[in-house]
C-alpha cells in the first residue's frame, strides 16, 4: 500500500486527546496529542485492511452550505 495523506484535526477533553479524520469517519484518542495520533493511523490503517481503498472512493458529496 501506498502512502497517502488526509486532513485530520486534534482536540483536548476530559484530559485526554482526540483526534478525527472526518473524510474517513475515524477517531482515535490518546494521553498525548502524539499518542492519539498514531492511534488514528492505526485505525485507519485497520479501516483500510477490512475495506480497501474503496473507502477514499465514496458516493458521499462534500457542499458548502450557509446557515444563517
Amino acid at each position: 500500500m501506498e502512502s497517502f495523506k488526509v486532513f485530520c484535526s486534534i482536540e483536548q477533553a476530559d484530559g485526554e486527546y482526540l483526534a478525527c479524520c472526518d473524510e474517513l469517519r475515524a477517531v482515535a484518542s490518546g494521553d498525548t496529542e502524539e499518542a492519539a495520533l498514531t492511534n488514528l493511523r492505526a485505525a485507519i490503517k485497520e479501516l483500510l485492511k477490512q475495506h480497501g481503498e474503496q473507502i477514499f472512493s465514496s458516493s458521499r458529496k462534500r457542499l458548502l452550505v450557509e446557515v444563517v
